[in-house]
């Protein structure tokens, strides 16, 4: 219990392979999408943790709340908490589209741009200074949603195009409407709210896009902006080759 207690460390995580997940959603959605579970730690009382480690044959061990809270690394944490070997779940090759982090640090932010590539069918990546997307934090905000897709590291633009994307920077001015956006094949990159994406990498990419706010608002959460774009992006008549 105490060694996964510690897998809320980067470090550890890395040096074990090993993470933690928290709640029935996440551990239902982990065990579907193929996970490899270590062990379940679950409260007395717990009947679906019970029965979903008797029909997967999963290691299930019985704690106390307080123990629970330790694990979890939350003071109400909604059990059952898990031990899980982190995945390696490259992008599809057919993705329709790649939402890409970059120097995001906020793990609640990271997790609700994972849900959004999810729920359209996007892979998702992440660049330099985002935050580690198999945290506890970023896997409790995903909400499953990182056993539905693929999840990769890139170190640098030119890795997209490779891979027959065109890099779209997220940018707060200067950019193209995202409904004004020629058919394609995109890798939308987006960054921390307050500093926007590294100026090299904005410079890197193919095309901009800015969400024009009549409002006068400054500017939107990172993980609202990108829900909007991809939304725009994903539409099926743009997948046809039309304007929207």
């Amino acid at each position: 219990m105490v060694a996964a207690a510690r897998l809320h460390r980067a470090g550890e995580r890395r040096k074990t392979g090993l993470t933690v997940i928290e709640g029935p959603h996440t551990l239902e959605e982990a065990v579907l999408g193929g996970g490899v579970i270590e062990v379940i730690f679950a409260h007395p009382d717990d009947e679906d943790a019970r029965t979903l480690a008797a029909a997967h044959r999963l290691d299930l061990v019985e704690v106390d709340e307080t123990a629970l809270s330790r694990v979890a690394g939350t003071k109400t944490p909604r059990g059952p908490v898990a031990v899980i070997h982190i995945p390696s779940r490259p992008v599809a090759a057919a993705s329709p589209g790649l939402l890409v982090a970059w120097s995001v640090g906020d793990p609640g932010n990271v997790g609700t741009l994972i849900r959004t590539a999810a729920a359209f069918g996007w892979g998702f990546g992440h660049g330099a200074g985002t935050a580690d997307p198999w945290s506890p934090k970023v896997l409790r905000s995903g909400a499953g949603a990182h056993f539905r897709i693929g999840i990769e590291a890139f170190s640098g633009v030119d890795e997209l195009t490779a891979r027959g994307y065109s890099p779209l920077a997220a940018v707060v001015s200067g950019g193209i409407a995202p409904d004004r956006l020629a058919p394609g094949r995109y890798a939308l990159l987006v960054g921390d709210e307050a500093l926007g994406l590294p100026a090299e990498v904005v410079e890197a990419s193919q095309d901009r896009v800015t969400i024009t706010m009549p409002g006068g608002t400054e500017s939107l959460n990172v993980a609202m902006a990108a829900g909007i774009i991809v939304y725009e992006l994903a539409k099926p008549e743009r997948q046809d080759g039309g304007r929207v």
